[in-house]
């Protein structure tokens, strides 16, 4: 099998990755019998943390040389979540009440005075095994399915705090406070994650605003039919014939064979079906969330479960080292689909490009000088928006990594001295680097013209005809 990554497949290599992540993890249950026979696709992955993202930060940050600022595009992925594959028989406890979240409904154009009066949403998961709940489908305690934990909160005020470090303080780009709504615009997918997270993010880039609706930040959505922060099958169907082309290759088929004898074990201790549930069968996403949410939280692996009982069998559990095999497996199969298959261009093209679209027409109307009070905006989506980006720049192999929880990837438009353009793209805290054979333009400070002409490459002309099945 053909791939852009490296791979070996010596037992030594993988014996010894384990005894590692086992030291580091002496807490949770390990399995005696050996791991054999499974290749280990070998990435630059020795500094990677799926748990927490590189932060932009006012003491690495340093202007382009001589030029100007004049707008700034974020676009981050949510914060730290719980899982949004749920197994049965999770003994782990979920807990989200550490940061509460108030609202109120007030009347467009009327008094402030003149609301509902406050609420607040309660996750209430009934006690384990009560007569009238539904016994053993979800964890224990106060969070909903891939609900932001007050971690993830967190993690987007201290990515708030360092923008308002580079952009406010050292840079004078930003209002210190902010005066003018049409200062900012910020847009969410309409999943309670993204939305909690740009609230958490804005609200430390602006401290103190108050919650007075004339200094509320909107915060714009589209109707899930017609999304485009991620691929969205339903809108455009062209997308599943893409995929089911790229998943039937000879070469997802093998990678797919290579590493079957860990999916299976693995879909064993979960209690889920790969054989015919193509959920569990042709992609590794679902394990790799499983894993990694309870890694991130120090929470113990899952157990096989014993089916007439429901009582756990600590003999076999995921170990650290299933938990690495299988974050490998995933980074492989989303750069293969969305970066390095024949057909992935196609499919990044239909699944991030109308985003793509979006966010240069910002740009234009910024350099046309038709949004100058507009200077920073903010896009709060999801790992399936972080990936076609990164896809589309073609990152480098070391930045194709499963994007971690608040990964955030920076657009800046800059103008020179001499009065042209420039974009520089920072991901994670960090000019992004390009793939090997792939070098199309330095990220650090790439003329507008060609940064527009790559990106056009991926926003469809005719996206109604393009995503016809």
């Amino acid at each position: 099998m053909k791939s852009h990554f490296n791979l070996t497949v010596t037992l030594a290599a993988a014996t010894l990755l384990a005894l590692i992540h086992s030291a580091e993890t002496a807490t949770t249950p390990q399995v005696t019998k050996p791991i054999s026979d499974i290749a280990h696709y070998v990435f630059d992955d020795s500094s990677y943390t799926y748990c927490d993202p590189g932060y932009p930060t006012n003491s690495s940050y340093t202007a382009v040389p001589d030029a100007q600022l004049e707008f700034v595009q974020t676009i981050v992925r949510h914060g730290d979540r719980t899982p949004v594959h749920v197994i049965p028989n999770d003994e782990n406890t979920w807990t989200c009440d550490g940061i509460d979240e108030h609202m109120y409904l007030h009347g467009a154009g009327q008094s402030e005075s003149n609301n509902t009066g406050g609420f607040q949403q309660v996750i209430e998961i009934p006690g384990w095994n009560q007569k009238f709940g539904y016994a053993n489908q979800v964890w224990r305690g106060s969070c909903d399915v891939g609900q932001l934990t007050d971690h993830g909160k967190l993690q987007h005020r201290t990515l708030g705090s360092y923008l308002r470090g580079i952009y406010v303080d050292k840079m004078g780009f930003l209002s210190e406070s902010l005066e003018r709504a049409s200062e900012v615009y910020a847009r969410t997918t309409y999943v309670w994650r993204t939305k909690n997270s740009a609230e958490s993010l804005l609200g430390s880039l602006w401290p103190n605003r108050g919650i007075s609706p004339k200094t509320s930040i909107p915060i714009h959505t589209y109707p899930s039919e017609i999304e485009t922060m991620y691929g969205n099958s339903g809108a455009c169907p062209r997308l599943k014939s893409i995929m089911t082309e790229i998943t039937d290759s000879d070469t997802y088929q093998g990678f797919l064979e290579d590493q079957g004898p860990l999916m299976a074990r693995l879909a064993g201790i979960f209690g889920v079906n790969n054989k015919s549930n193509g959920e569990w069968r042709d992609t590794w996403d679902g394990y790799f969330d499983i894993l990694n949410a309870r890694q991130c939280h120090a929470m113990q692996l899952p157990c096989s479960h014993t089916p007439e009982t429901g009582k756990q069998a600590t003999s076999n559990c995921a170990t650290p080292a299933d938990v690495l095999q299988a974050s490998r497996n995933s980074h492989y199969e989303i750069a293969l689909k969305y970066r390095d298959h024949p057909m992935a261009h196609n499919y990044t093209r239909l699944v991030i490009g109308s985003l793509w679209g979006s966010l240069k027409q910002q740009m234009e109307e910024h350099i046309a000088g038709k949004s100058d009070d507009l200077r920073f905006a903010l896009y709060s989506g999801h790992d399936s928006t972080i990936v076609p980006l990164l896809a589309s720049l073609k990152a480098s192999n070391r930045n194709m990594l499963w994007p971690p929880y608040a990964s955030n990837l920076l657009l800046e438009l800059w103008k020179k001295t001499d009065g042209s353009r420039v974009v520089r793209v920072i991901y994670n805290g960090k000019v992004l680097e390009l793939q090997d054979g792939n070098q199309w333009c330095d990220l650090g400070a790439c003329p507008v013209d060609t940064f527009f002409g790559h990106i056009d490459k991926f926003i469809p002309t005719d996206i109604t005809t393009e995503c016809a099945a």
